[in-house]
């Protein structure tokens, strides 16, 4: 326990003495920043941007409320998705979906990602933005293939997860399906944060 606990505190001092400034870089299979080793406490809060929207779902009290307390804990680091696929009809999603169809954005859930990334800049936080998955709830690489495939076809939900993971897995193969996940990497590098007013590509909360 007193391990932990020591190891939290030098955490918390260290995410204090952090300069924001600057971008979290790799050399020789290394991560650095401002030229000095980066150590990082992280968790998953993938559900950030969708807990931060003003819309359905959303709760931007609470938001702050876990930011405050993992902050507090030491935690420097969070995965946040950065995408997830409709149509809000799918069983087993993150509803509302940041993309319902190709192209199409939940503006309330974007809303909330410029939101989080705002909140986690004052806690010298950092964003690792997770774009797409194997898995079902996110809509992920099964709703891209749909995409691709057309609307009829069906997504064999789990079940047999290795079935599941199967047809996921026909995204690398079909170029209809990473075209439409490039223009999402594109939409989102061409954003700019409406709260900082910086754009993704010079965010280094990213």
């Amino acid at each position: 326990m007193l391990l932990i606990t020591c190891y939290l505190l030098l955490s918390t001092v260290f995410v204090i003495a952090v300069d924001s400034s600057s971008f979290v870089k790799v050399k020789n299979g290394r991560l650095y920043l401002d030229n000095h080793d980066y150590f990082f406490v992280g968790t998953n809060f993938w559900y950030g941007a969708n807990l931060a929207s003003v819309g359905t779902g959303g709760n931007r009290m609470r938001l702050i409320r876990e930011l405050d307390h993992l902050h507090a804990l030491g935690v420097n680091n969070l995965r946040v998705q950065a995408g997830s696929e409709g149509p809000d009809t799918e069983p087993w999603r993150i509803i509302p979906s940041m993309q319902p169809s190709p192209g199409i954005y939940n503006a309330d859930v974007l809303d909330g990602l410029d939101f989080l990334l705002y909140e986690m800049s004052k806690r010298q936080m950092r964003a690792v933005m997770c774009l797409n998955n194997f898995w079902h709830w996110s809509g992920g690489f099964a709703q891209y293939v749909v995409w691709a495939n057309g609307m009829a076809t069906a997504i064999p939900y789990p079940g047999s997860y290795e079935q599941f993971e199967i047809f996921s897995a026909q995204f690398y193969g079909l170029t209809k399906a990473t075209e439409l996940f490039d223009n999402h990497i594109r939409f989102l590098l061409s954003r700019t944060n409406r709260y900082t007013n910086v754009a993704y590509t010079n965010d280094t909360t990213i």
